[in-house]
């Protein structure tokens, strides 16, 4: 794994801001285990060279999510090429290509937004508006219950309503002196029409107020909805990250 920098960092921040369930350190990797609950939190991240030989670990990475019934996932960056060649002679699958981008905060740039309701701790309010919004199954609402929340970092919780209806949600987390934006999504039907940019705003707006001079999000490649309203946000992208999914 090559040490190139900023993505050591910023995947340090990303990996810890969306907890799984249970984590194994493996000299410089993070094993993550949350029941098959998004690839995100079911994978092996990569963090910093290590000693042990890379295919000694690979071997180990594979023996225990197979103990788990999941199938390995590794999340990639440019710092791990050799990993992924490792992986692509193995058969695993390249899966959703994605960017992670960030961008200063500065005083008066975003402003909080009336019709935002959010809060610091996981109400059941939210968490049916996030299950809704996020197609999450019958079968995995326990765990994403508990991961998010197990946070002790500032979190925010927030819904945007038009004309008393929930139309978009999101989380906020606030770790060192930076912001990460998780899961903003709109309601079917009600997209297109500025709701999750006043709400990324808002969230914003309460990140300041938290002291954080930095935000940062991740996004799927092929989500060009997604794309366009982060840069016109002023968003800018760090490096490229994408998985490998072991063959079935």
């Amino acid at each position: 794994m090559q040490q190139t920098p900023g993505i050591a960092h910023y995947e340090t921040l990303t990996t810890s801001a969306w907890p799984a369930l249970a984590s194994e350190y493996l000299d410089g990797w993070v094993l993550r285990f949350a029941q098959g609950y998004t690839k995100r939190a079911n994978s092996v991240t990569p963090l910093w060279q290590g000693d042990l030989p890379m295919l000694q670990k690979l071997d180990y990475c594979e023996l225990r999510y197979q103990q788990q019934g999941l199938p390995v996932v590794f999340k990639l960056t440019p710092a791990s090429q050799s990993l992924d060649e490792a992986l692509a002679v193995r058969g695993y699958q390249l899966v959703d290509p994605s960017s992670v981008q960030t961008r200063p905060l500065q005083a008066g740039d975003f402003a909080f937004d009336a019709a935002v309701q959010s809060s610091d701790t996981l109400s059941e309010a939210w968490f049916a508006q996030f299950v809704a919004l996020n197609n999450v199954s019958a079968a995995h609402q326990s765990s994403a219950r508990q991961m998010l929340g197990s946070y002790a970092c500032p979190t925010q919780f927030a819904t945007l309503y038009h004309e008393g209806k929930a139309v978009a949600c999101a989380l906020a987390v606030v770790q060192f002196n930076t912001v990460l934006l998780y899961d903003v999504v709109t309601l079917a039907g009600q997209r297109r029409q500025g709701y999750a940019r006043r709400l990324v705003g808002h969230l914003l707006a309460w990140a300041q107020a938290q002291g954080a001079e930095k935000a940062v999000l991740q996004v799927v490649a092929a989500n060009t909805p997604a794309l366009a309203l982060y840069a016109k946000l002023g968003f800018i992208e760090q490096y490229p990250y994408w998985y490998r999914r072991q063959p079935v």
